[in-house]
């Protein structure tokens, strides 16, 4: 993995996915290549299937995803790489309770990028669950990082 590719990785913005509903494929496609600069496997349709049995986020209407399946399906796909499946269910919940999706992403996104570049996270959280949206976005960013270093 080359150094430029984690050090000038961007999180897709919010404004930038889709606003309009998009199927599984479109789904996958947007995924796996917004994510393909940071090496991690592809996302398949069986685990954003999976993610919906296990209530990551809620079930499709019509075969067709929001932008809130999307950015769930990055997040999870990311955190996973350091992150039980239990644990980032617990964080999914906690997000769409607070019905700040938005707001979180964008906290992780920052994060994630920010760890990436070198930089030190410049927004302070706010509350716990921004506070463990930072935290495991550094973690994972932390763990991306160290891994090029040893390649």
């Amino acid at each position: 993995m080359a150094t430029t590719a984690l050090a000038t990785f961007k999180m897709t913005p919010w404004d930038q996915l889709p606003a309009m509903p998009i199927y599984m494929d479109q789904l996958l496609q947007l995924v796996n290549q917004a994510l393909a600069p940071l090496a991690l496997p592809a996302v398949t349709k069986t685990m954003v299937n999976s993610y919906v049995k296990q209530h990551f986020f809620s079930r499709p209407v019509g075969r067709q995803y929001q932008r809130n399946h999307v950015v769930a399906v990055m997040v999870v796909t990311i955190l996973k790489q350091d992150f039980s499946l239990a644990t980032i269910s617990q964080a999914i919940n906690g997000i769409r309770e607070s019905r700040l999706v938005e707001k979180r992403y964008e906290a992780f996104a920052m994060a994630f990028e920010q760890t990436l570049h070198g930089q030190t996270v410049s927004v302070k959280p706010t509350d716990r669950t921004t506070q463990a949206v930072q935290l495991a976005a550094q973690t994972v960013a932390y763990h991306l990082l160290t891994q090029q270093t040893l390649a």
